[in-house]
């Protein structure tokens, strides 16, 4: 903690509480699961353009984030690049009591830097399972439960790979708490004899598991992936991982006002802190307290550049 933050002679400085909360992201593992399994991934310098060109069809179309967070969809061709916008991501704004803050108290700021961190990175997931949902719209690889059956079944998941086997390999099934649980009980109800991890690893399959919930906007509990969804994705397609995902560097010192890292490399995300501290009620008991608010922030483009290999599978 900075000498400016500790004993009796602490003064409050949004800046100083920016610099030293730092960026809010792990060094060792800088993306979610969700998009290390999926996605390309790639950063861009303050200033720079980010380009696609269609491969695959005469003229073909990319499923991209809007400014205000809502789908698109852009043609793209072989000879002319699309340009892709950056949007911006916010995290909820946490609050910290002006007392913990002045005393240090239990590393209160290296927890809400843990906090901004797992908010953003479940609202790129979300982005993420989305375009999925659209993409496999686009391809009308769409599928629900088999004639009969209760629950997601081996027979459901050779109908999703063949939706994408001629367009990848390589498959990850992103799946919810409920779709887990069919997949689980598949070796007793369906063939006490068969082994779900041998049938995954003859169809060269990873199952990823995706849950969790958070507060987008005004609206709470949003579910990353419904627990009754699961996407099969093919990563393995003639442009590589059908999704596209990229993070801008930021230019800090036009936006803090000052570097926050010594070797002067350009942050991902960066922290803002309230410009004054305010009266709130922080923990939700009526009782207010002087606090500061610390709002995470990045931009990132996040696109599917090849909807034909995504399949997507819904239950009741």
């Amino acid at each position: 903690m900075s000498e400016e933050l500790k004993g009796k002679g602490f003064v409050y400085n949004a800046l100083e509480i920016a610099r030293i909360v730092g960026e809010p992201l792990d060094p060792r593992k800088p993306y979610p699961n969700l998009v290390s399994a999926i996605c390309q991934t790639d950063t861009a310098d303050p200033d720079e353009y980010v380009y696609y060109f269609d491969v695959l069809l005469e003229t073909d179309k990319v499923h991209t984030i809007t400014s205000t967070g809502q789908l698109t969809t852009v043609n793209v061709s072989p000879d002319t690049p699309t340009l892709f916008t950056f949007i911006d991501l916010a995290s909820p704004e946490y609050w910290v009591k002006i007392t913990d803050l002045a005393k240090s108290k239990e590393a209160t700021l290296a927890r809400k830097l843990r906090t901004i961190d797992r908010a953003l990175n479940m609202e790129e997931s979300r982005y993420l399972i989305s375009l999925a949902a659209t993409a496999a719209g686009t391809a009308s690889n769409q599928n629900t439960l088999e004639s009969g059956a209760g629950s997601f079944n081996y027979k459901s998941l050779i109908s999703m790979i063949e939706d994408v086997i001629d367009y990848g390999d390589n498959y990850a099934l992103l799946v919810g708490s409920a779709v887990d649980k069919d997949i689980k009980l598949w070796d007793w109800t369906d063939n006490k004899n068969a082994s779900m991890i041998d049938a995954f690893k003859s169809l060269g399959l990873e199952k990823i598991r995706v849950t969790g919930s958070f507060t987008l906007d005004t609206t709470s509990n949003t579910a990353i992936l419904a627990s009754t969804k699961a996407y099969l994705v093919a990563k393995d397609t003639v442009v590589g991982n059908p999704f596209l995902f990229v993070r801008k560097n930021l230019n800090d010192i036009d936006l803090l006002g000052a570097a926050i890292k010594q070797t002067g490399e350009r942050p991902q995300r960066l922290v803002f802190a309230s410009p004054n501290p305010v009266s709130i009620d922080v923990s939700g008991n009526s009782v207010r307290y002087l606090a500061v608010g610390l709002t995470g922030y990045e931009e990132i483009v996040c696109a599917c550049i090849n909807p034909y290999a995504i399949s997507e599978f819904s239950r009741t």
